[in-house]
């Protein structure tokens, strides 16, 4: 369960994250999700640089580099890769 805290670091960095359109697969964001789980964001951020020369790199290093600025949990960063299309959408 996420705290009160976190999920106002998880607010602040799904409006940071904007409603742009990110060009991230759908394998790329659950295998980033499945990395994040088990091996933590530094992990997730290598998996993201071997993405080199895409789009999906750029977006993808992006959203991961506004969860570590708010210091969120895996669980949370796991929550906002799964909710990535709603949030690119504008409706969160």
């Amino acid at each position: 369960m996420l705290s009160s805290k976190e999920l106002e670091n998880m607010g602040k960095a799904i409006e940071e994250i904007g409603a742009a359109n990110t060009c991230i697969t759908g394998p790329v964001l659950q295998e980033t999700k499945k990395i994040v789980k088990e091996k933590g964001m530094d992990a997730a951020e290598l998996y993201a640089a071997q993405l080199t020369g895409s789009d999906q790199n750029t977006e993808l290093m992006r959203v991961l580099t506004i969860a570590r600025k708010y210091n969120l949990s895996p669980e949370a960063v796991t929550q906002v890769i799964d909710k990535l299309n709603i949030i690119e959408s504008g409706k969160w």
